[in-house]
């Protein structure tokens, strides 16, 4: 039996954003793709993260101890276990390469590692494969103490302004709806939407990009003027949902034509999402749902 990315994150109890960050960082799992590409899960790979989650919550492991573990138990065949091996030493290089630059402070080098990154491999998988698994990493280090919070900022500033340089690279469909991008006042955390938005601007989308701290008040105008027909935002502090929400009711009230996506950790369990009729939650692997009503 196969499984979407989000049952097994509702079978499991792990938010579909550790998932993929374990599968980017470790390679712990293999997922397929169905037919329509949606990414599926196997009953091994539940039973891999099932392992990995036991490991972390029973005997307090790191993921990194909890992944060598599962290596040393679940060993692969030679011909499995060499292809994979390449796979991830050819994204582990530049992963501890763009590490080591940015808690250096290295901004020209660490630039040059990017250009690199992005000139080697699709957009997609050089974001997915490199800069992910070394924004997970600088987090770990920051909040092992490993690292100071200066540099954690210093590398969440330098990567957020290579990926915001990128908008403009990528052509505007004028046929596909305005997508408005915001995270409400309160929330400070955008590099998700960020990746969204980038991810829709990849696909042609026109993205008015407002970033974190956004003012809710100030929106009305923005979406008549600009024929606004689709409102992306993301939030990771549940203190900041019901403002939205509330936001959310009004606007929809007064811009029937307007639909909106949600997402971010604020919203990762079933039971945090306000159901309305317009609205959408979408994880990582729904993305590419993001243009169905």
């Amino acid at each position: 039996m196969m499984y979407s990315m989000k049952r097994a994150s509702e079978l499991l109890g792990i938010p579909v954003v550790t998932i993929r960050a374990w599968e980017n960082r470790y390679g712990v799992i293999a997922p397929s793709r169905s037919s329509g590409g949606h990414r599926l899960l196997s009953e091994e790979d539940l039973a891999r993260l099932r392992f990995l989650k036991n490991q972390i919550e029973k005997h307090h492991m790191k993921i990194s101890e909890a992944a060598k573990l599962l290596q040393q138990t679940e060993p692969d065949p030679p011909e499995q276990a060499a292809e994979q091996s390449a796979t991830s030493q050819k994204y582990d290089g530049m992963v501890d390469k763009l590490y080591t630059e940015l808690i250096q402070f290295d901004s020209a080098q660490a630039d040059h590692t990017i250009d690199l990154a992005f000139a080697l491999y699709d957009f997609e998988e050089a974001f997915r494969r490199i800069i992910v698994p070394v924004l997970y990493r600088v987090g770990e280090e920051w909040e092992a103490g490993n690292i100071a919070v200066v540099q954690e900022h210093f590398a969440s500033e330098t990567i957020m302004r290579r990926l915001a340089a990128l908008f403009r690279v990528f052509p505007v469909n004028a046929s596909l709806p305005v997508v408005l991008a915001f995270c409400p006042e309160g929330e400070h955390h955008h590099l998700g939407l960020m990746s969204f938005s980038l991810f829709l601007r990849k696909r042609g989308a026109n993205v008015i990009y407002l970033g974190p701290d956004t003012p809710l008040k100030d929106l009305d105008g923005i979406i008549e003027s600009q024929n606004v027909s689709l409102v992306a935002s993301s939030v990771t502090d549940s203190r900041c949902v019901d403002k939205l929400m509330e936001w959310i009711d009004a606007a929809a009230r007064k811009h029937p034509r307007l639909r909106f996506l949600l997402g971010g950790a604020a919203f990762e369990r079933a039971e945090r999402r306000p159901a309305r009729a317009k609205v959408r939650f979408l994880s990582v692997d729904q993305w590419d749902d993001w243009h169905k009503p």
